[in-house]
Order: C-alpha cells, then sequence, then structure tokens
C-alpha cells in the first residue's frame, strides 16, 4: 500500500482557524494603534495652544482671550486648530473646547479651561483659574 502526501481536512480546517484569530488579533491591534495616534493628536494640539496661551497671548497681553483662533493665537500652527475629525475648536462637533474663565466686559479673561475628547482615556483638560 502506497501512503499519500497531502493533508487532510482537519488539519486544513485547524490552519484557516488560526490563520482568522491571528488576522483578528492584527486588525485589532491596528485599530488600537490608530486610537492612541489620533489621542496623542489631540493631546500634542491642546499642549501646544495651552503653550501659546500661557507662555506668549498672556505674557504679552496680560489676560485670555474669549475666544481663540489662528488670528489671536499666531504662535500656534493653524493645523493644530482643527482636530482629527476637520473641525476648528468653537465650532459645534468638535473634539477641542476652550472656554473663558472670569471674563470681563472687555472679553479679557483671567483664566482658561482647554479640553479635548480622547477615544481611549478621559477627556484631555489643561486649564488655568
Amino acid at each position: 500500500m502506497q501512503k499519500e502526501k497531502g493533508f487532510t481536512v482537519i488539519e486544513l480546517a485547524i490552519a484557516i482557524v488560526v490563520l482568522v484569530i491571528i488576522g483578528v488579533f492584527f486588525l485589532v491591534q491596528r485599530n488600537d494603534l490608530e486610537v492612541t495616534a489620533r489621542d496623542q493628536q489631540r493631546k500634542v494640539a491642546i499642549n501646544s495652544i495651552y503653550y501659546s496661551l500661557t507662555e506668549v497671548f498672556h505674557k504679552e497681553n496680560g489676560f485670555y482671550p474669549t475666544s481663540i483662533n489662528h488670528g489671536n493665537l499666531k504662535s500656534v500652527a493653524p493645523e493644530l486648530f482643527i482636530d482629527t475629525q476637520g473641525t476648528a475648536v468653537g465650532e459645534i462637533g468638535s473634539e477641542y473646547f476652550y472656554e473663558g474663565i472670569n471674563c470681563n466686559s472687555d472679553g479679557k479673561c483671567r483664566g482658561f479651561r482647554l479640553s479635548a475628547a480622547l477615544e481611549k482615556e478621559a477627556e484631555y483638560i489643561r486649564e488655568v483659574k
């Protein structure tokens, strides 16, 4: 009797199941890395805006603005005002939120709250009270 060479149906089924499991794991990990990268991008933007507000704008003007944009924070790259969805700070649906705190009628504020909605973590907040 001669032995035939090849794989059995059970061996092929096991190999396919293992490959599917590895593929699913890869997709989950890839998605997790993309989410982490977007959260990191949000934190970098918030930290840059925070630094510009505290170290540049406030030192030059002695107050914080009621709203922010590239017009009043020229030391921040314009693309940092746009979130990962393409929405600018202050627009409806933006992942970034800015609010002046203790503002007077002249639009001069003593503090601010700046935050970003993150996907994997709690809201990222930088503020001056």
